[in-house]
């Protein structure tokens, strides 16, 4: 099963997504795909050091119009089995473990001024996606760039479902509402999860999402270790917020 994790910048998709692999990596063998081309820290809430990006792999980054061109050659020089991609083949450097056997694949990230735009690296997502091949035990949840960016390169198309994490602004239930609509045209599962939310947000929270049609599936509450590991650069602790995304997780038959 392939899991997007979406929704606006700074609603928490990297800390969903970790805590999730987390939960995950209990019962199934997790693979977590960062495909933020600016975000850096997911490395250091799992406890790993940075793999070697992807786009490396695939001769480094080129302008876009070039790599839909090669998407082909792309999708083959990735594949290390004939049915297609398999992660577990690719070469270690691009792949590390977290102490719980969460494994990381970076994409690529914009660190250059003057490079040019990410959208290679949502070009690069998709022929991954699109292209890969899972065991029956096996998972994978993308940590998505901030907002809809890979709405725009049709990276949804390559998964199985969707998640929009929203926290307690009208704009991240707008992006989520967006999403919901998207994964419906296209056939996917779709799930909202409210996150950092306190008492007081979470019934303005639901209300707003209730006039956007937007079904909330469960909350996670404002939870002070995350945010203390954040800031310190280190691997993820949590209290109530990995407590509430379990229940969360059962909800919807994710675990």
């Amino acid at each position: 099963m392939k899991v997007m994790v979406c929704g606006k910048g700074g609603a928490g998709k990297t800390v969903v997504t970790v805590l999730m692999g987390k939960i995950l990596s209990e019962h199934l063998k997790v693979y977590v795909v960062d495909s933020d081309e600016s975000n850096i820290v997911l490395p250091f809430f799992l406890g790993v050091s940075p793999p070697k990006p992807l786009v490396e792999f695939v001769g480094g980054k080129r302008d876009e119009e070039e790599f839909e061109r090669m998407e082909p050659d792309i999708a083959k020089a990735l594949s290390m089995a004939k049915e297609g991609i398999r992660l577990d083949l690719l070469p270690p450097e691009y792949v590390s473990f977290s102490p719980e056997g969460v494994g990381l694949l970076t994409i690529g990230k914009v660190r250059e001024y003057g490079e040019g735009c990410a959208c290679p690296f949502n070009i690069l997502t998709r022929i991954l996606l699109g292209n890969l091949v899972l065991k029956d035990e096996e998972i994978v949840l993308v940590d998505t760039d901030a907002g809809v960016e890979h709405v725009g390169r049709g990276v949804e198309e390559t998964c199985d479902a969707i998640l929009a994490v929203v926290d307690p602004t009208v704009e991240s239930l707008e992006v989520a509402a967006l999403l919901r609509d998207i994964a419906s045209s296209l056939g996917k599962r779709f799930w909202v999860v409210a996150n950092k939310v306190t008492r007081e947000v979470e019934g303005p929270l639901r209300e707003e999402a209730a006039r956007l049609n937007l079904k909330i599936d469960g909350a996670v509450r404002f939870d002070e270790r995350v945010y203390l590991s954040c800031l310190g650069r280190k691997p993820l602790k949590a209290e109530t917020a990995i407590t509430d995304l379990r229940r969360v997780m059962q909800k919807i038959n994710l675990i």
